[in-house]
């Protein structure tokens, strides 16, 4: 098996071990009850877990809220949105979770299938505010640099449903079944976590604004100065009829790479699930790392190191990139064709940035390439255009919607 084979190989272990099926245990031992029961179902992993769901339990009653151009055959009511930036059809689906929370009864529960994507998806803004100013404040924080944890912060905050606020309109029992795209898993920044409890607050978001220098702070004071606008208390009393549960995460991916490697002969070392900071400050650090070994070590078999998290871009270039592309872009040049050394970097949905394009393989010989295609790395890594430099040579990783979000995926292969 070629290095390529092999990494793209445990890239779809990473992504099989995050499907839908996941979530069969679950839904098989879910006990009757005398009331109604709903499903919120939203994420970039929705159509799978509508389908899922329906497998195991026949028609349902709900709604279904996933990416533009995702297909799935459900008895749900299907809402179609907008990601990574909201639209109108995610106002929609905002406005029609809130609905059907608000119309259920204590006897009755609501089940919520929720999948990283989600905050874009189901997104409106706190009543009476300009949704433009919502808007502009997601994209400006796209754009910013800042974290998934820091993003979410803000959005929360600024939210009809988000930060617990479905919980607080709704009387039944929840019982949330998620799928976690954010280091360390905290279930409050999975989709911004519309049925569990905030544990940050209207300061730490302000924080955060001034932190990455977002233009419409003024604006936005207001709003984020209103105790009455805050999202729920932690210890409030309608959390007690909540129950989460991790159903897959991207500790779980990296261990099925790992275990699929290692019967392959290949020695692994897992990084970690939660590492974040900017793409190409944390690229050179891991190619450091890489070439440490080559240099210093005498490998008697193929050493992978295994990575997670999500790495973020500042977007200051006009090229077509997303933070994964350009980790592998900024590695290649680190590496500077390094013998031996081999890496596929890719976002387990499928999507890096806003491209149907999960991200990148390179190896020592990709500096052949782009010399013979005539390319401009460096000037790659200043616009941020590598899903464009990587398409120029073939070396694009598409595997198409994926079907879960399970955050990044690294891997670096260093042999003998």
């Amino acid at each position: 098996m070629s290095p390529q084979e092999l990494l793209r190989s445990a890239f779809n272990q990473a992504v099989e071990a995050a499907q839908a099926t996941c979530l069969i245990p679950h839904l098989d031992s879910l006990p009757p009850i005398d009331g109604r029961t709903v499903f919120l179902v939203a994420g970039k992993a929705a159509a799978q877990h509508a389908q899922i769901a329906q497998e195991c339990l026949g028609d349902i009653e709900g709604i279904c809220i996933l990416p533009k151009g995702h297909q799935v055959s459900t008895s749900l009511r299907v809402i179609e949105a907008s990601h990574p930036v909201p639209d109108a059809g995610s106002l929609l689906a905002a406005q029609e979770a809130m609905a059907l929370a608000r119309s259920l009864e204590p006897n009755d529960r609501m089940i919520c299938l929720i999948s990283g994507g989600g905050s874009a998806l189901m997104s409106a803004p706190l009543p009476a505010m300009d949704p433009d100013l919502k808007m502009r404040t997601h994209r400006a924080l796209l754009a910013s640099g800042a974290t998934i944890s820091e993003l979410n912060t803000v959005r929360k905050q600024l939210s009809l449903v988000k930060g617990g606020r479905l919980v607080e309109a709704c009387k039944a029992k929840i019982l949330n079944f998620l799928v976690s795209d954010v280091p360390g898993d905290h279930a409050e920044f999975i989709a911004s976590g519309p049925t569990v409890p905030a544990y940050t607050n209207q300061d730490d978001a302000i924080d955060v604004l001034i932190r990455h220098k977002i233009d419409m702070l003024d604006e936005l004071l207001p709003w984020l100065s209103d105790p009455k606008n805050a999202t729920p208390l932690a210890d409030a009393a309608c959390f007690q009829r909540v129950s989460t549960t991790i159903v897959a995460a991207p500790s779980q991916s990296l261990k099925a790479a790992q275990e699929f490697l290692e019967a392959q002969g290949v020695e692994c070392w897992v990084l970690g699930d939660s590492i974040e900071g900017d793409s190409e400050t944390v690229a050179r650090v891991m190619a450091e790392t890489a070439l440490w070994q080559r240099r210093h070590r005498a490998l008697t078999q193929p050493l992978c190191l295994l990575s997670g998290g999500e790495t973020t871009v500042k977007v200051t270039g006009n090229g077509i990139g997303g933070p994964n592309a350009h980790f592998a872009l900024a590695l290649l040049d680190a590496l500077d064709s390094a013998r031996g050394i081999s890496a596929i970097i890719c976002d387990t949905d499928g999507v890096d940035g806003a491209a149907e394009i999960a991200g990148a393989f390179i190896d020592d010989q990709t500096l052949i390439k782009v010399r013979e295609a005539n390319l401009d790395l460096r000037d790659a890594l200043l616009r941020q255009d590598a899903h464009t430099f990587f398409q120029s040579i073939d070396q694009s990783v598409i595997p198409g919607p994926t079907g879960t979000n399970v955050n990044d995926f690294r891997a670096i292969l260093i042999e003998p």
